[in-house]
């Protein structure tokens, strides 16, 4: 019976990914000859399926069958030619795309959990970019985690992360949240994990559970009355690492703990570099305004200037309803997305745009700013630079011509009056 199902499993696997292991990148040595050779050229599919087992190709359980227990290896899962993939079962899909290189399952799984990591899924996907080694994933949830670290650590899942995640998050600068927040999630995160260990929840327990990561607190910052109330009796540190706490909120210097904030790209300081030297009297273009932008460092980029429609003769301020795009050139994806209304000040007035959140711009790649609405005669910059540099903080910024733009936007002229970032 076992010998059948394994077979059935084979065989499935065979006629649904057939186009997939029969590709080059799946070489065996056979028969002991020197060379190497696509392990099904010349074979039938059930010579196919008896080889695989007699191979134990890509088996990833053994099954004990009879008296002896013999072991039999096989699969975990029997596969179709339906692709589904949800937050449910995300991480078995991309296992799978691994384990059976199945390209098409990959960019599925990749495509989902580039969503959730900008979601209240973040910590989720922030556990499935470490276990498979995801970099690019691992930096969105992060990024994403620090802009919104209190909703995130209060999600069911971030109890449930494991310690590598933890460390990840407790070792980040920029979490946006208070110290008092973070030490209550390593407190959850930690009777949580005892709970899964069926440990009996003591203080003991709970610090042998966190380990190192207590370090990662910094206690110096937490509030004295949160400290005295929920720590300092609690058992949880020793009497010495308490007194070491206790005599920083003194000034005494210690090196037990951090004393220093974190700082959230929110409490960064800002800088503003503008792109024009002059600037010129109305014109009327109403299509999209757009440009491309490089830094030569990696940035957060967090609002924009713009050039504000012209007063009326009567008077009465225009207004305009802008709406403001910040993508990545490399795929088109928006970054981010906001709209406002502007109101006409005077000759050459402009209007700060804040982000809803920062966007993480990296060095040395080409983003796209874009920009429609602007339905009325509006003042614009002429003689713009084509770089522009903040001496403040060095940075130098490179503009280009977008094939987004519809309107007489472009590095000599035009609207975006100044960019406003954070490093």
């Amino acid at each position: 019976l076992f010998t059948s199902m394994i077979a059935y499993t084979i065989y499935l696997y065979n006629k649904c990914t057939r186009c997939v292991v029969s590709t080059s990148l799946l070489k065996l040595k056979m028969n002991g000859e020197a060379d190497i050779k696509d392990w099904q050229d010349g074979k039938t599919l059930s010579e196919c399926m008896i080889y695989m087992l007699e191979k134990e190709i890509m088996c990833d359980v053994t099954l004990r069958v009879g008296d002896e227990e013999r072991p039999i290896k096989a699969h975990k899962y029997i596969y179709t030619d339906q692709v589904k993939v949800s937050n449910d079962n995300v991480k078995e899909m991309l296992y799978a795309s691994d384990k059976y290189m199945l390209s098409k399952v990959k960019r599925e799984c990749e495509t989902l959990l580039k969503k959730s990591a900008v979601s209240e899924h973040a910590t989720k996907s922030l556990q499935t970019a470490c276990e498979f080694h995801l970099d690019d994933l691992k930096e969105q949830s992060m990024e994403y985690i620090e802009q919104n670290t209190k909703k995130c650590l209060l999600s069911e899942h971030a109890i449930s992360l494991s310690r590598i995640c933890v460390e990840e998050i407790l070792k980040s600068e920029k979490l946006n949240c208070s110290e008092n927040d973070v030490c209550a999630f390593l407190l959850k995160w930690g009777i949580g994990q005892c709970e899964i260990a069926k440990l009996e929840l003591t203080a003991e327990s709970i610090r042998e559970t966190v380990g190192d990561l207590i370090f990662l607190i910094r206690f110096p910052v937490v509030d004295m009355e949160f400290f005295s109330k929920e720590i300092a009796e609690s058992g949880l540190l020793t009497e010495a690492e308490v007194i070491d706490v206790y005599q920083s909120h003194f000034g005494v210097k210690k090196k037990t703990f951090i004393s220093g904030p974190r700082e959230p790209v929110s409490k960064k300081k800002i800088y503003t570099v503008g792109r024009h030297s002059s600037i010129s009297h109305p014109w009327g273009r109403d299509g999209v305004h757009a440009l491309t932008f490089k830094p030569d460092v990696d940035i957060w980029l967090r609002g924009v200037h713009i050039f504000n429609p012209v007063p009326s003769n009567s008077g009465h301020n225009e207004s305009i309803t802008v709406f403001i795009y910040v993508l990545d050139t490399y795929d088109d994806e928006v970054l981010l997305y906001t709209a406002e209304t502007c109101y006409g000040e005077g000759y050459g007035s402009t209007s700060k745009i804040t982000f809803p959140k920062p966007a993480r711009i990296l060095a040395e790649r080409d983003y796209t700013i874009k920009m429609h609405g602007i339905m009325a005669l509006s003042y614009y910059g002429s003689n713009c630079r084509t770089k522009a540099v903040v001496p403040s903080c060095g940075v130098t910024i490179t503009f280009g011509n977008s094939p987004h733009c519809t309107s007489g936007t472009n590095v000599h002229q035009g609207q975006f009056a100044s960019l406003v970032f954070s490093l």
